[in-house]
């Protein structure tokens, strides 16, 4: 099987969007469509991050020690285009957004429908990804709205009605 076959079929499979942001020196973040609930007692979640990402590194070098999962509302495209690096205008999210800063230190959107913040509890390696679990220290809805998703390449919403 190749990436392109595997790739193509994981497009089949709809998902909703997070910005994942760090709490290392400088803001940074990374869309994100591999992130998952692992456990309420004790509370974890997880997300796969790529070995060839920013985010990855700040994580793995321990420059950051935490992440902020923010989950993406319908007119938040702009968030999910830019740190996908598929952004045709060129923004600075953390100044043009409105933020709050999680209990780890990772910046919050604040118009996203909810944030789940995280410190490292486990970081496994597996192939091309290292899969972060996090130990849920703080988690808010914000918002109601409807959430972006991702499916077959394309963008696109779900109302929460």
């Amino acid at each position: 099987m190749s990436d392109i076959d595997l790739r193509s079929v994981m497009g089949e499979f709809a998902t909703g969007v997070t910005a994942v942001t760090l709490n290392g020196d400088q803001p940074h973040g990374i869309t994100v469509n591999a992130f998952s609930s692992v456990s309420l007692d004790p509370p974890l979640v997880l997300v796969c991050l790529d070995h060839g990402t920013e985010a990855h590194d700040q994580l793995q070098s321990g420059e950051a020690d935490g992440y902020c999962v923010n989950i993406l509302a319908a007119d938040q495209q702009i968030l999910g285009e830019h740190f996908a690096d598929m952004a045709e205008e060129d923004i600075d999210p953390f100044e043009d957004h409105p933020t709050t800063t999680a209990e780890t230190g990772a910046p919050v959107f604040s118009e996203s429908l909810g944030y789940v913040d995280c410190s490292i509890h486990e970081a496994v390696e597996a192939g091309d990804h290292t899969i972060y679990i996090g130990h849920v220290e703080a988690a808010e809805q914000l918002e109601d709205g409807d959430a972006l998703t991702f499916f077959e390449g394309e963008w696109g919403t779900l109302g929460g009605e």
